[in-house]
């Protein structure tokens, strides 16, 4: 579905609730060239102008970089060794949560919007705006009401301020893990658009800056807000359908143009109003492109495609739903791009995850056919079923164990995937505690699943995954460096 969501004569922003992209890779050997990734609980800066590069810094540090393992690199910190974070603000009950929002673009607007029409019900309020386009800038200042000094190009300046409790980012996925690192190591609480991170290892470092700090996170996947995974996960943990065999599920649509992902230029858009290099962020510079900016999703550089975009959409609510999300213990991702040849990113995946319990999910997407997979979990005595269309599901059992189950049924007249409930949720968190609906235990487990398979697609290999030394390896032990921004895979014919 497409909302036009239009803020002044002058701009209309489109979004989709659930955007996406992805692309397959010839048989080629991968070149690695210097890792970026960083210490666990190391502070992660940000590139701006007058100032030292995240790419310099990690090249000045590359000799010693070279010396630590992919194992030492993923190894599980011990919290409570390194610094405090910045407290941040104690709310009360009643006290008002200052919000402000980084990436203000169509997702970013639909959080704008959404929030403001709830700031009553939520008890907050709406403080600043950040954005790399001057135009997209002033148009969320506008729309929320705020003075110029409340508007910022550099997240990092906004941080500063004391009075700001909670960040939402809405940024392009390679900014997702830094905006949110820095605003939690400066005492913000975050919600942050899914996917979790860009790449493996930044999943990571939000994890471990998450336990650290104390912060609340909630993952924008807002399918976790309906009620029927959660009642699923209930009925799993009380042993009604058995020990889980395997689930499925879909995310399908097909564009009517052949061309998904495609965004419309706007002419306004240039370098001399729009900080091209800092969007670019830790991916490699090129030169100002137009079609990069808006059509994004399409490169690699930027997101992972349908994996990243479409379908934590799918694994969110199903780990969720599991009542026990696991680490993946091997995940092998095929991936084609045959029908839509205008971008990087494949137009189908299939991807199969194994679990250490012996559960194993099948997950599809496309974006060339729209007929998708019924999403359930079977047990060894029973399955669930999941409805696509209101918070309704049914568990009916095996017909072997049909005297010994009995069949239920559970509907909720909320609707689905419902965007203000997961915002209020989070809110919630932050002003009397406990665990968010895509907390960052749940994110991150399905983080690793979605970038392994991204690995698996683009390297042609099944991957194991060791969540205690967090090491990957292929079937005859070999270990496997992940993916980063530094990797060069070659591209398909």
């Amino acid at each position: 579905m497409i909302i036009r969501v239009p803020l002044n004569a002058e701009l209309s922003v489109r979004f989709k609730r659930d955007q996406v992209s992805r692309c397959a890779i010839r048989r080629s050997p991968v070149r690695w060239v210097e890792n970026p990734l960083m210490p666990m609980n190391t502070k992660s800066s940000s590139s701006g102008a007058g100032g030292e590069t995240r790419r310099s810094f990690l090249k000045k540090t590359a000799t010693t970089a070279a010396a630590v393992s992919t194992t030492n690199l993923f190894r599980t910190p011990v919290y409570g060794q390194s610094q405090a974070p910045a407290p941040g603000r104690v709310i009360g009950a009643n006290d008002r949560i200052a919000v402000a929002y980084v990436g203000v673009g169509s997702q970013g607007t639909a959080h704008l919007r959404a929030q403001k029409e709830h700031a009553r019900e939520n008890n907050i309020v709406q403080a600043a705006v950040c954005d790399v386009w001057q135009k997209r800038l002033d148009a969320a200042r506008e729309f929320v009401g705020l003075s110029e000094a409340a508007t910022y190009r550099d997240h990092r300046k906004l941080l500063e301020r004391k009075d700001i409790d909670a960040i939402v980012v809405a940024t392009i996925d390679p900014w997702h893990a830094d905006v949110a690192i820095d605003a939690m190591e400066a005492g913000k609480h975050v919600y942050g658009e899914k996917p979790l991170a860009r790449y493996l290892g930044e999943g990571f470092r939000m994890y471990d800056t998450v336990k650290r700090t104390g912060r609340v996170f909630q993952a924008g996947s807002q399918f976790c807000a309906d009620p029927m995974f959660h009642k699923s996960a209930e009925w799993i943990r009380a042993g009604k359908i058995g020990p889980l065999v395997w689930g499925q599920g879909s995310y399908c649509r097909n564009n009517p143009k052949n061309s998904e992902w495609t965004y419309p230029v706007d002419a306004d858009a240039n370098p001399g109003n729009l900080d091209w290099d800092r969007w670019q962020g830790r991916t490699r510079k090129v030169a100002w492109d137009a079609n990069r900016y808006f059509s994004w999703h399409k490169y690699y550089a930027y997101n992972s495609g349908i994996l990243g975009n479409l379908l934590p959409h799918r694994f969110f609510p199903l780990m969720l739903a599991t009542g026990n999300p696991e680490f993946p213990r091997r995940v092998c991702c095929t991936g084609t791009r045959k029908v839509s040849t205008d971008r990087e990113v494949t137009d189908t995946t299939h991807l199969l995850a194994e679990f250490p319990s012996g559960l194993t999910f099948c997950v599809a997407g496309s974006t060339v056919n729209e007929q998708g997979l019924p999403e359930m979990i079977r047990g060894r005595k029973a399955a669930i079923y999941f409805s696509s269309g209101q918070n309704q599901i049914e568990l009916r059992p095996e017909r072997i164990f049909a005297e010994e189950i009995d069949g239920e049924e559970f509907s909720s007249p909320l609707p689905l995937a419902d965007v203000p409930r997961h915002e209020k949720n989070f809110f919630d968190c932050i002003r009397n505690g406990g665990a968010p609906f895509a907390h960052i235990d749940l994110a991150l487990r399905a983080h690793v699943v979605l970038a392994l398979a991204e690995m698996s697609e683009r390297l042609n290999l099944t991957l194991l995954f060791d969540e205690k030394s967090r090491a990957i390896t292929t079937g005859d032990g070999k270990a496997i460096q992940p993916i980063s921004y530094d990797t060069i895979v070659p591209a398909s014919s």
